[in-house]
């Protein structure tokens, strides 16, 4: 089973594009302790379909979320250079929108 459920902030406005004939929200949230970069994971989130237009209609940078849904590997060769790249992200399946405030802030 591959699930992953994280609480974070976003850290910029969720952007919304069409792809593989769907609608896709992607942000990035970032989780852990404030005021520590090495505390701190920046996660890339991906919503499709109902989820990603409720998601970048109600969503802006510094909403808190949890989130829930299956890690994905995407890799791909650095245009530029050839190199190997490698992205982790959460391909949502829910997104709780939080009330502000609380410790991992």
């Amino acid at each position: 089973m591959n699930h992953i459920t994280i609480a974070g902030r976003l850290v910029e406005d969720p952007v919304r594009k069409e792809a593989n004939g769907s609608v896709v929200t992607s942000f990035r949230i970032a989780s852990g302790r404030s005021g520590s970069k090495s505390g701190r994971l920046w996660i890339d989130v991906d919503t499709w379909g109902r989820l990603a237009g409720t998601c970048h209609q109600h969503l802006a940078k510094g909403r808190h979320v949890l989130v829930g849904g299956r890690l994905s590997q995407k890799e791909w060769a650095d245009a530029a250079t050839g190199e190997k790249r490698t992205r982790f992200l959460v391909v949502a399946r829910d997104v709780d929108f939080l009330l502000s405030g609380g410790a991992e802030d």
